[in-house]
Parts: C-alpha cells; structure tokens; sequence
C-alpha cells in the first residue's frame, strides 16, 4: 500500500485512514446470528406451516385483497423502468469519453447487457442469487449462505404471476424484473475500465461467467431472506423475515447495492486491467473524449434512472423511498460540487467531465446509504466521496494502469467509500430495520444530556436503568397536564362555537372566546411538548441500555461495514482476476483485440458500422457521397489501407508544436491540411499514422503543410505500410 502514500490527498486521506484504524481495533460484538434452519427439528410443524404459507399465497393471488399492494408494485416496476433507462444513459456516459472510432462499441458493451444478463436473470440468475441457501458455511466472523437455487425460480416455472413475495407488499415477479435490472448494469459497468480494447463476443462471455460466480453469490449473501424456505429460519418472524446471506446475517447495510453492485464492479475492473494490456500508445499519447456533450446527457439519464436503483431498493412508495429519493439527489448535487471545486483549485479551471464523474461518484457513495441516512449524512457522503474519488481518479496517471473511463476510480472506490461511510451516517430513526452509526451514537447521548440539563431534578437516578424508574410519575403527571390541556382546549372552541352560533352573537364576547381558545390552545401545544420530551428521553435511555446489552459502541457498525466492504472487493477481484485469465485462455488471447484492429477503431472491426464518425474517411469506405451513417446491412465495400508517414529531418518538439499550430481553427485552413487531417489517427514521436487516402498523395500533401513551419529542415518523409 505504499502507492497510497503518493497521493495528494492530505487530511482527507489522512482521517480515512485513522477512522478505518479506529474501527478495526474497536473491541465491537457482531449480532448474534439467527439459527441455522433444520428442518428436522420443525418436522410436526411443517405441514402446519405450508399449509399456512399456501394458504397466504392464495389470498395474495386475488387481487383484491391486495389493497395498496396494487401501488407498491406499480412503484417498483416504475423504479424497474428507471433502472433500465440507466442502460442507455451509461451507454451515453461511456460513449461519450472514448474516441469517436469506438463510440458504437463502447455503446454497445452497455446495451447488449439487456439482452445477454436480462435473458439469463429470468433462466437462472434470479434462483442463485435469491433461491434458498445451497451451501451453508460457519467460520469465525461469518455464518450463513453463499449462493442460493431452487428449481421453482428456474424461469420461475413454480410461480405464479400474482403470487406475493412474503413479508413484502409486491409480486415475486416485480422483484424479480427489479433485482434484474441491477444484475444488468453491474457488469455494464466493468466495460468502462476496459473500453476501446476489448472485443464484444469475448466480453459476453465473461459477463455471464461474472455473474454466475460474483454477482449472483454477493447479492444472495448481501440481501436473501428466507421468502422460498420451506420453514422459516426465525418461526416468530415467518417467512422473509430473517436474513440467510453470510453478509447480512452479519448485519452489513447495503440498501441499494454499494457492496453488490459497486464494490464488485469497481474491484472486477482493476483485476481486469491488471489481467489485460493498455491501450496502444497509453500513457504515453493523450486519449480525449471525443463528446462531452454525449457524457452529460449520460450522466443525466443516470441521475435521473438512479432514483428508482436507489428509491426502488425501498420495495413500497412510502416515507422510507421518499427519504432515498432525497438522499440520492443531495448526495449526487454535493459530490459533483466537490469534484469541480477541487479541479478549479488544483487545475484553475472545471471541467465537464468532472461535473459528470463527481454526480456519479455521489450517487454510487449513497447507493448503501440512501436508505439509512438523513439529508445532512447524504450530503457528507456526497462531498466525501467528490474528493476522494477525484484523487483516486488521479491514481492512474501516477501509476500507469489504464482504467479507461474511471470505473474503479469511480465505482470501486466511490462504492468502497459510500460502504464505509453508511456506518458512520446511518440511523435507526430514518429506518428501524437498520442501526445506529456513529453519529446516532453522539447525537442520542447529546440530546440525553440536553434533556436531562432541561428537566433537572424532576429525574432521579445515576443510571439509565433508575432513571427509566423516575420518569414513570413524571409521564403520569405531565400526561395529567397535557390531557387537562386538552379538555380546556375543546371547552374553549365548544364557548366558541356556542356564541358564533346565536341570531346576534355579541362581538366582545366572541373576541373575547377567541382569545381564551387561542390561550388554551398554546397551552396544550406546551403541555404536549413537555410530554414528548419525558417520552423521548425514555426512548432514547432504553435505547441506550439495549445496546449496551448488545455490546454495541458507536463504532460497531462501521466494524460491520469495514468488514463486508474488504470481503466483498476481494471475493469479487480474485474471482473476475481468474474469469479473465479463463476468458483470454478460452478465446486464444482474444480478450483484447489486435493492435491493427485498434488502430482502425472497434466500430468497424467488431461490428462493421460506425457511429458518428461522419468525417471523408467513412465516405472513404462505404463510397457514400452525403455524410450520412450507413445502416447494420450495408457492409464495407472494402477494407481501410493503413500506412505510416515517417517524417525524417525535424526534432520532434519542433515537429509536434508545428502540427499544432496547423491544427488550430483558423478562417482560411491550410488547404494541404483539410487534405490529410481527416485521415490521421494517431502521432508517436515523427510518425504519423494514417486511417486509408493515397499514400503518395498524402506524403505531399503532409511534406507542404509542415515545410514554412520548419524552416526547410525536413529531409525526407518516407512512406510506410
């Protein structure tokens, strides 16, 4: 880890590492873990209870007993539609960053994921990742399920469409197309650590392999439940009421996939760009984006499905999917503020691109969290985790490995932060199902000591347990008080009400009614108040003793997060570091394309097409003669000649700062530039590389343009296949 020590990141990085280091030594107890299901200790009531489970099932299945069930799934197959729409925005986002010769391969990398993930959620994907518990493992730290199946989800044969997914108000099938559409764009997203050098069939291939063997078992050991046990694991809770995955058996919070989704995609990627080749010429030669325009449309798209990946996660339209709603929109405006305020400090200037890479560093930060955090910890979590992935972003160009589109950067990272961070931001009095982070911790016991500052003597006692005891006459009294404020309070609006009725009511008394009743009324709002101060200090003390009963510190669940954070980044690199190795051996190292075929652009060669390179070299190999793109059944009438022009005489500063003159926008261009700069693809040193033309044609043409601006040195330009 001494490359870390490289980075410019001072405090920020600083802090991390202590607060990991804090966590790590914190002596903090894990939950105790639910029993392993046994089936023969539950024989005599099996039958009872599949009886009980059929019989639910077949209420369920008549519609009208649904009741709001009815908006519930309609929001999660709204939230279904929002995730899809993320696909084409992440094929924007992507296609936008890379040359314009790799658009359309770029793209479709992100699309044809519809198509060959979709297809294989519904077959099997949905059973491993959410079918009972195969195998059930038990070592020290980690107890449950690795990855599930069950003959009932295969093409979910066994289910009906109106049947209910237990303990949940939506259909199996809602769940099933909602969870889909996660497992679409997880290895969508790995494509863009690898974009303009890996090949499509290849791709394919490992994206199923991928998520057969990582994200299937990370999602079954994150978020199953017991909804298809023949028993369930907790027989007071029922079915789909306890956790069977290893991870949340442990108690990790992960409410819409920082750990399944980000954390693995992020750690797949490096193990792939470690497994596979850099780019040709990279870092050595600058590789720019060729539209911005198309990247923030992209991350728009995303902005815009990520409130169904993160809102959805709630599975009903209630408060809990409001609140996630509103995390992932402040997260994501923070953390592109972060990153752009950071590029105009360092860099003098903000870029698009870094608007775009900092909205969604922030939406994959509260991914885990939105569903757990309040408006200031999503806030904190989006300017955190700006920073940090801007200067993990910055990592590459330190050490030289070539994550083409910043997915581990971004996602790796950014999901690794957000992870961490929901243990320090979570609360249970945004979602009971979750637990107290760090801040809970400090807040509760602030808000005891105000409150006992507050009520002074009237509560007794040195521990929470004796206090509890002293407040039981100091409620009777104030609820006394609060109920006589109440009475005087409706004695009040009855004199009102009593007098506004008669023929001629008389103004004075009627003035005089109201201020009685508006007395009465800020009475009762101040009884009240004083009320719900005494309870909520009882709540908050045996809140406190609960807890501690656990074992629980302020620390425990970012103890938690650290750990199902390190596990799933490490399963999910050693797994996709040997997929690609089997990858590239199963394709005779066909992972990656050759270096011919980059040099032409993965447009032509994967897919014979282009996008929206509309330039004379696509006129050049379709003999079109408007600018017009050619369609999917209209193939090349030939193949592209490549060559190299060697420039042979000039320096290459003096070389490379004339071109760059000769490339800049002027009212009359160089009429032997406009000539030959539609077919240059790539300059190394005094080498210029070129995409078909007349090669003599083009060694004039070139010989012309360069001559005035360097004064007579070159001696020859020599023309190579």
């Amino acid at each position: 880890m001494k490359w870390l020590l490289r980075l410019p990141t001072g405090r920020i990085l600083t802090g991390l590492v202590l607060a990991f280091g804090l966590s790590l030594g914190a002596q903090a107890a894990d939950p105790p873990p639910a029993a392993k299901p046994t089936v023969e200790s539950l024989a005599k009531e099996l039958s009872e209870l599949k009886k009980s489970h059929d019989d639910s099932n077949t209420k369920h299945s008549d519609n009208s007993s649904l009741g709001h069930a009815k908006g519930d799934s309609a929001w999660m197959l709204t939230s279904a539609a929002m995730v899809n729409i993320m696909l084409p925005g992440l094929a924007l986002f992507y296609g936008g960053m890379v040359r314009r010769k790799n658009v359309l391969a770029t793209m479709m990398q992100s699309m044809a994921a519809l198509s060959v993930v979709g297809l294989y959620w519904v077959v099997c994907g949905y059973s491993l990742a959410f079918g009972p518990s195969v195998p059930w493992i038990s070592i020290p730290g980690f107890e449950g399920g690795v990855v599930g199946w069950s003959w009932d989800l295969f093409f979910l044969k066994g289910i009906k469409a109106d049947q209910a997914l237990p303990a949940a108000n939506i259909s199996i099938y809602a769940h099933m197309v909602f969870q889909g559409m996660f497992a679409i764009i997880t290895p969508a997203l790995i494509s863009g650590a690898l974009a303009e050098r890996i090949r499509f069939w290849p791709f394919c291939i490992f994206s199923i392999l991928w998520v057969t063997f990582v994200y299937c078992p990370l999602a079954h050991m994150v978020w199953a439940f017991d909804w298809f046990y023949a028993v369930p694991v907790d027989l007071d809770k029922g079915l789909g009421g306890s956790a069977v995955g290893i991870l949340g058996k442990m108690g990790a919070l992960d409410f819409a996939g920082g750990t399944v989704v980000h954390i693995a995609a992020g750690a797949a990627a490096l193990a792939c760009i470690l497994v596979l080749r850099n780019r040709n010429g990279y870092p050595q030669q600058p590789i720019h984006p060729n539209s911005m325009v198309l990247t923030l449309v992209g991350a728009g798209l995303l902005w815009f499905g990520w409130f169904g990946f993160n809102g959805g996660s709630a599975t009903s339209s209630g408060t809990l999917a409001t609140s996630a709603f509103v995390a992932t929109q402040v997260a994501a405006a923070a953390a592109g503020l972060s990153w752009i305020v950071i590029e105009w400090l360092l860099k003098g200037k903000p870029t698009a691109l870094g608007l775009a890479s900092g909205i969604v560093a922030g939406l994959v930060a509260v991914t885990p969290a939105s569903g757990f955090v309040n408006v200031a910890g999503a806030v904190s979590i989006g300017i955190i985790s700006g920073a940090i992935c801007y200067y993990a972003v910055s990592l590459k160009s330190v050490l030289g490995y070539d994550d083409s589109l910043d997915a581990f950067g971004v996602h790796g990272v950014g999901g690794f932060v957000g992870a961490i961070l929901t243990g320090v931001f979570c609360f249970t009095s945004v979602n009971s199902l979750g637990a107290d982070g760090f801040f809970a911790f400090k807040y509760r016991n602030d808000r005891v000591t105000e409150i006992l500052g507050e009520l002074g003597a009237a509560v007794t006692g040195v521990t929470d347990e004796a206090r509890i005891e002293g407040l039981t006459k100091l409620i009777e009294t104030r609820q006394g008080a609060a109920d006589t404020a109440a009475t005087n309070l409706d004695e009040a609006k009855a004199k009102l009400d009593e007098e506004t009725k008669k023929e001629k009511p008389v103004e004075a008394t009627v003035e005089a009614l109201k201020k009685t009743r508006e007395t009465a009324y800020m009475a009762k709002l101040k009884a009240d108040g004083e009320l719900g101060t005494v309870k909520e200090l009882q709540s908050m003390l045996e809140a406190r003793i609960k807890l501690a009963k656990d074992d629980k510190t302020p620390l425990t669940q970012l103890v938690i997060q650290t750990k199902a954070a390190v596990f799933a980044g490490v399963l999910a690199f050693v797994v996709s570091f040997g997929l690609a190795h089997l990858v590239q051996a199963m394709t005779l190292g066909n992972f990656t394309t050759d270096a011919e075929s980059e040099m032409a652009g993965l447009d032509e060669t994967e897919h014979g097409e282009t996008g929206f390179d509309f330039g004379p070299s696509l006129n050049s190999v379709v003999g079109a003669t408007t600018p017009t793109p050619r369609s999917a059944n209209y193939p090349p009438t030939r193949k592209p000649k490549h060559f190299t022009l060697t420039v042979q005489g000039p320096d290459e500063k003096s070389l490379h700062d004339t071109w760059s003159k000769l490339c800049q926008a002027t009212t009359e261009p160089n009429p032997d530039m406009k000539k030959i700069y539609p077919y240059v693809t790539t300059i190394s040193g005094n080498r210029f590389r070129f995409r078909d033309g007349e090669p003599n044609q083009m060694k004039d043409a070139l010989e012309r343009a360069l001559k005035p601006g360097l004064n007579g040195s070159i001696t020859k330009v020599v023309v190579e296949a």
